[in-house]
């Protein structure tokens, strides 16, 4: 009967052990995953059509030119006319933009800086 109990008691803790050992990211990934596709498939569509886009992002230098970072999918832009974020690298930014795919360059309208409490930390953003 003793056997029985410890087989059992063995059995049960060793799926329980199997529970936890589960990768639970899965699921918050694919949630990510579809926010970016349809800010993607937004962003290609505005783009084909010619519209302006609103985007919040950061303004980085890379390669010695300023490129903007889509907060939402996380796309790097080249910027066709650079000197509207002239003074605003590694900022937190809103753009008013019109997008174009084939060089994957946006062209800037108009550009908001975020407020300071929203500025924060870049690290925040990324993760």
């Amino acid at each position: 009967m003793k056997k029985i109990y410890v087989a059992v008691f063995t059995f049960v803790l060793g799926f329980t052990l199997l529970g936890f050992a589960q990768d639970t990211s899965s699921g918050a990934s694919s949630s990510t995953d579809k926010k970016v596709a349809k800010a993607e498939k937004k962003e290609a569509k505005a783009a084909s059509k010619g519209k302006e886009m609103r985007l919040t992002g950061w303004v980085k230098e890379e390669g010695g030119k300023d490129v903007f970072v889509n907060d939402k999918d996380k796309q790097t832009w080249d910027i066709a006319n650079q000197d509207a974020v002239k003074g605003h690298e590694g900022h937190h930014v809103k753009v008013k933009a019109k997008l174009d795919e084939s060089s994957h360059s946006i062209t800037i309208d108009k550009l908001t800086m975020m407020k300071k409490s929203k500025q924060g930390d870049e690290m925040k953003s990324k993760s």
